[in-house]
């Protein structure tokens, strides 16, 4: 073989190797965008809270039992306290991390403008947030202990039945 032949042969090996890494890159991006079509859909819906803790403190069953959210399919929020829509927003969910990620920007209340980070695991009618602080980091695992800057609350879905 020549050595211009050696070249274009280099080359086209170098050019498969770059279609097949980037065919390999484009299955990640549909995997990712699969799962996460997949997690918002399972979010969807309205959500009554179970337990919370805040910072260490856990806050007592008849204020839990106040607190609902109301999720859409692309990421859009309400929380509702008595019935009352006192924020709304956003979220942005990653299910291809472990812990999955997710991000709320809020766009209606007392934080408006602002965006929190938290992780989520979902298990049957059961989803658990642990989200932190604005400012803090996001947290690495389900827990909310005092000095923590974080809030770990737990969610039950709501029957569209009753």
């Amino acid at each position: 073989m020549t050595t211009l032949s050696l070249r274009v042969a280099a080359i086209g090996a170098a050019i498969l190797c770059l279609a097949s890494l980037g065919a390999m890159a484009q299955t990640v991006a549909d995997t990712k965008e699969e799962a996460t079509k997949k997690d918002h859909l399972a979010i969807e819906g309205t959500w009554q809270a179970i337990s919370l803790e805040v910072n260490g403190n856990t806050v007592g069953a008849d204020d839990v039992e106040k607190i609902r959210t109301e999720n859409g399919r692309d990421g859009e929020w309400t929380l509702l306290v008595d019935g009352k829509d006192v924020a709304e927003g956003t979220s942005t969910i990653d299910p291809t991390f472990t812990p999955k990620t997710i991000d709320f920007k809020t766009t209606k209340g007392n934080n408006a403008g602002q965006t929190a980070f938290g992780i989520y695991e979902m298990s049957g009618k059961t989803r658990k947030l642990c989200i932190a602080e604005q400012g803090r980091p996001r947290p690495a695992d389900f827990s909310a202990a005092a000095g923590s800057g974080r809030m770990l609350v737990v969610f039950e879905r709501v029957d569209a039945t009753k």
